[in-house]
């Protein structure tokens, strides 16, 4: 018996295409989820380790009040 190719092809493309389909949102839940653990993870950081930003332009305050007098 001579099998002809669309009755095995078909198959094997909808399982194909849904698959890749599944394996992408997968894929793209896992990638929202580390960042998002990243962003919870450097927050808590930066809470515990008071890590604050230090300004580079703005002057101090004396700095600030000798200038505009």
């Amino acid at each position: 018996m001579i099998v002809r190719p669309a009755i095995i092809l078909i198959p094997l493309i909808a399982t194909a295409v849904v698959s890749a389909d599944v394996v992408g949102f997968a894929g793209t839940l896992l990638a929202i989820c580390a960042i998002v653990g990243f962003a919870i993870v450097a927050a808590g950081w930066t809470v515990k380790g008071k890590a604050t930003s230090i300004p580079a332009v703005r002057p101090s305050s004396a700095d600030w009040k000798s200038r505009h007098k």
